[in-house]
């Protein structure tokens, strides 16, 4: 299984646009099954939460650390672990859109 960092690797998605892809995978989430999201938006509230309780507990600059981390998380983690799981539906999602922009 290969891990994506955006939705320009995968090989199906090379010849559309940016609005192109982000349709595609929009069309490609809705396709998964309601197990699938409810595991993902479990792995995504494991990964957010804790540096959220870090936030609400700092008083001073020191705030930006967990911010940090949120951020990283999400472009490190979130965002490759949600195109691994909308992965097995992107051929689908491009003919659905093919024929909608047709």
């Amino acid at each position: 299984m290969k891990f994506y960092f955006s939705s320009n690797q995968f090989p199906q998605l090379q010849p559309f646009d940016f609005r192109s892809r982000q349709q595609i995978i929009h069309l490609a989430t809705a396709k998964l099954s309601p197990l699938a999201k409810f595991v993902l938006n479990l792995l995504k509230m494991a990964i957010l939460i804790p540096p959220f309780f870090m936030l609400a507990n700092v008083e001073s600059w020191y705030f930006l650390i967990p911010l940090v981390f949120v951020l990283v998380g999400y472009f490190i983690v979130l965002r490759p672990l949600s195109l691994v799981f909308i992965g097995q539906h992107l051929d689908k999602a491009i003919s659905q859109f093919e024929r909608e922009n047709s």
